[in-house]
């Protein structure tokens, strides 16, 4: 597969449903044998298979966006038990997954797939420090 953006998340980009300024945004790392990420038609994390989903981080802060160019701090996820992972969604978080609405999905980048460690540590999401930073519309 590729990185995409959720065509649904699009659709609510353009009906005012997401904020990535003032919405608390998260990432969830998966496990891709167990979840096919389908960008025309996933819409909420509930259409993520629980066993899909290795962990999932705190919300993403400094959050800024100019000229639509979307960009936050670095994410790290603590305490994490070191289960490997082959691609990271970034949501909105609501407090139950029927709502939490899917954004972008990626598999093809530095660090993925992370093949794991044997042991609990923290886990850390760079993103990208070029003019795109995390989303570019």
């Amino acid at each position: 597969m590729s990185n995409f953006v959720y065509k649904k998340a699009k659709e609510a980009f353009l009906n005012g449903n997401i904020n990535v300024l003032n919405d608390q945004l998260k990432v969830l790392l998966l496990n891709t044998s167990e979840y096919t990420a389908n960008e025309n038609t996933d819409e909420f994390v509930s259409h993520i298979p629980a066993n899909g989903i290795v962990k999932r981080s705190e919300a993403l802060i400094n959050t800024t966006s100019s000229n639509g160019v979307f960009d936050a701090d670095n994410v790290t996820i603590t305490e994490y038990n070191g289960d490997p992972f082959e691609a990271i969604a970034l949501y909105q978080y609501k407090p139950s997954d029927a709502e939490a609405r899917l954004i972008f999905y990626i598999d093809t980048s530095d660090g993925l797939p992370y093949s794991g460690l044997n042991t609990v540590s923290s886990v850390t999401i760079f993103w990208n420090d070029s003019i795109e930073k995390i989303l570019s519309i």
